[in-house]
C-alpha cells in the first residue's frame, strides 16, 4: 500500500500529454518526464513518457518505456493500450491484439480502444469481430473520423469501393488531419484511373503533411502510373531523400532506369533494395536482369541462380538462367559458337520425346549453312513482362 501511494504521489508531479503538433511542448513534457524518472522510477513516468516517444516516431524507446511500466506495475490496462498501439506500428497484430485484449479485461473501456481492436482484428482478415468493434467504438463516439476510416478501410478490403469512398470522405471530414485517410482515397482513385481525383488529395494531404516520404511515393506512383516518368522520379528521389530507408521507391526508380536502358543505375537501385529488403519478391531476377544486358554474364548468372534456387518456379530467372550462360559460352568461345553446350541444364525445355534413328547408309547427306546469328533483345521475356507499377 505505501509504494502504491508513493506511486501516485510521485505521478502528480509528472505533466501531462502535449497537444499533438506542439514540438516544444512535446520536448519539455520529454525532458519532465526523464527527470521524474530519474528521481522515482515510477511506473507512470515511464508508461507516460512511452506514449510521447511513440508519438514522436521513436518507436523501439517507446517500447522499452512501456515494457518497463509493465514489469513495475502489470495491473494497469492503459499500459496494455500502449503496447498495442506501440506492437501495432512495429506490425505485429497478433502481439498487439493479445495487448489490446489485456487492456480491456483489465478496465479500458474507450473509443480508442475498440477502433485499436477493430483495425487489429481486420488485419488478421477477422471482419465479423472487426465490425463489432468498429460499431462499438462508434455508438460511443459518433464522430470519431479514425472509426470510419477503418469501417472504410474493411468496405475496400471486400471489394466494397463505392462504400469504402463515402466511408473515407465522412473520415476526413471529421479528421481531415488523418494521413491514411487520403493515402486511401488517393489510391482509390489511382486504382480507379481518375489521377486527377488522386492528384488532389495527394496535394491536399502535403499541406498538412510537408515532409512526409509516403505522400510523395504515393505522388510518384500517380505520375508513374499516367506514364509521366521523369515527374514520378522526382517524386521517388523526394521520397528518399526524406525517408533514405524507403526501399519501395527505390524499386521503382530501378523499374523506370530499366526502361530507358540505364542499367547500371537501375542496378544501384535494385542492389539498395536488397540491401534494406533482402526477403523482397525476386529482387534476384531484377538484378541478374541488369547484370545480363551489361554483358556481365557470371554476374548474372549468380544471381538467376540465386533466384530459382529461391523460387522454382520464376520463369523469367529459369530463362534468363539458360540465356546468360548460352551468351557467356559464346563469350568465351567466339570460333565455336556453333558448338554450343547441349546439357538439359542449358536449355530452357526439355522434352521426353524421342528422335526416330534412321539408316543413314540410304540417305543422301548435305551440309547445312548456318544462321546469321540474332542479336536483338526483343524475345527477353524480362524485358517484356515487368510492369512498371510493383506490388511490393
Amino acid at each position: 500500500m505505501s509504494s502504491c501511494g508513493s506511486d501516485e504521489r510521485q505521478s502528480a508531479h509528472i505533466p501531462d500529454f502535449p497537444k499533438p503538433g506542439d514540438s516544444s511542448r512535446t520536448e519539455g513534457a520529454l525532458r519532465a518526464l526523464t527527470a521524474a524518472i530519474n528521481q522515482s522510477s515510477s511506473s507512470s513516468a515511464y508508461a507516460k513518457r512511452a506514449a510521447i516517444l511513440l508519438a514522436m516516431g521513436r518507436i523501439n524507446d517507446a517500447l522499452a518505456d512501456i515494457d518497463e511500466a509493465i514489469s513495475r506495475n502489470d495491473n494497469t490496462g492503459s499500459y496494455y493500450l500502449i503496447k498495442a498501439q506501440i506492437l501495432r506500428v512495429l506490425q505485429q497484430p497478433e502481439k498487439a491484439l493479445q495487448n489490446a485484449q489485456r487492456a480491456e479485461i483489465l478496465g479500458i473501456d474507450t473509443p480508442e480502444l475498440y477502433t485499436l481492436q477493430g483495425d487489429l482484428l481486420q488485419q488478421q482478415n477477422q471482419f465479423d469481430k472487426a465490425k463489432l468493434y468498429i460499431a462499438k467504438a462508434l455508438q460511443m463516439a459518433p464522430y470519431d473520423g479514425e472509426a470510419y476510416f477503418f469501417k472504410g478501410l474493411m468496405a475496400a478490403r471486400q471489394s466494397d469501393t463505392t462504400q469504402a469512398l463515402a466511408l473515407y470522405q465522412q473520415s476526413l471530414r471529421l479528421k481531415p488531419r488523418y494521413l491514411e485517410t487520403y493515402n486511401q482515397l488517393s489510391s482509390i482513385y489511382r486504382s480507379l484511373g481518375d489521377l486527377n481525383a488522386a492528384l488532389a488529395y495527394n496535394a491536399q494531404a502535403l499541406t498538412y503533411f510537408p515532409n512526409n516520404a509516403k505522400l510523395y511515393y504515393g505522388r510518384g506512383l500517380i505520375y508513374h502510373t499516367e506514364g509521366k516518368l521523369d515527374s514520378a522520379m522526382i517524386d521517388y528521389q523526394r521520397t528518399v531523400k526524406v525517408q533514405p530507408n524507403y526501399y519501395q521507391a527505390f524499386f521503382q526508380m530501378g523499374l523506370i532506369n530499366q526502361k530507358y536502358r540505364n542499367y547500371y543505375t537501375a542496378l544501384t537501385n535494385f542492389q539498395r533494395v536488397q540491401q534494406l529488403r533482402p526477403q523482397f519478391p525476386r529482387i534476384d531476377t531484377y538484378i541478374g536482369y541488369c547484370h545480363e544486358q551489361m554483358g556481365q554474364f557470371d554476374l548474372a548468372i549468380a544471381a538467376y541462380t540465386k533466384a530459382t534456387q529461391l523460387n522454382s518456379n520464376d520463369q523469367q530467372a529459369a530463362a534468363g538462367l539458360w540465356r546468360s550462360q548460352r551468351r557467356q559460352y559464346v563469350q568465351q568461345n567466339p570460333y565455336n559458337s556453333l558448338f554450343l553446350p547441349d546439357s538439359s541444364t542449358d536449355r530452357p525445355m526439355t522434352s521426353n520425346r524421342t528422335r526416330p534413328e534412321f539408316d543413314t547408309t540410304r540417305v543422301r547427306m548435305s551440309t547445312i549453312q548456318p544462321k546469321s546469328q540474332v542479336t536483338s533483345h526483343a524475345s527477353d521475356s524480362l524485358q517484356r513482362a515487368v510492369k512498371p507499377i510493383g506490388q511490393n
